[in-house]
């Protein structure tokens, strides 16, 4: 018997060979990505929070705000950071401007990606804020003109 020799094209199974792994190797990564962008914005929302919390203590000393943010923070905290480890909350206390730092980190694999977020507000009471808001709208209006 007489074989017969016959072509076989095979482009698309080399092309998807080559392809299918980068398409499936840039999804992971957008999906890790998203992942920490996720959690950075979450520890940024609570940083931010806690930050207009502690302002808002106006009549504490700079012992007793951590105190009551950590008190503060345990009815509030909950545990929404999914894959993530954050730091305690750093607080500094200087001249009315607190400021409130926190790092994360997100562990996938071998991999580490570390995010730190600072937020920092100004301390005063109900009278200077309201002298604050007309010195800001005297400005506009004069801007106006």
């Amino acid at each position: 018997m007489k074989m017969r020799k016959r072509k076989v094209k095979a482009y698309f199974t080399v092309e998807a060979s080559l392809v299918l792994p980068i398409v499936i190797g840039s999804i992971i990564f957008v999906i890790c990505f998203l992942l920490y962008w996720y959690n950075r914005c979450l520890m940024e929302q609570d940083v931010s929070m806690y930050t207009i919390r502690a302002a808002q203590m106006t009549r504490l000393t700079a012992e007793d705000v951590p105190r009551e943010m950590t008190a503060w923070r345990r009815e509030y905290l909950t545990d929404k950071h999914y894959a993530w480890e954050t730091s305690d909350l750093y607080i500094s206390l200087k001249h009315n401007e607190i400021r409130i730092t926190r790092t994360g980190r997100l562990l996938l694999g071998d991999r580490i990606w570390n995010a730190e977020v600072a937020c920092a507000a100004r301390r005063m009471d109900q009278a200077g804020f309201l002298r604050l808001c007309r010195r800001l709208e005297q400005k506009d209006l004069e801007e106006k003109k």
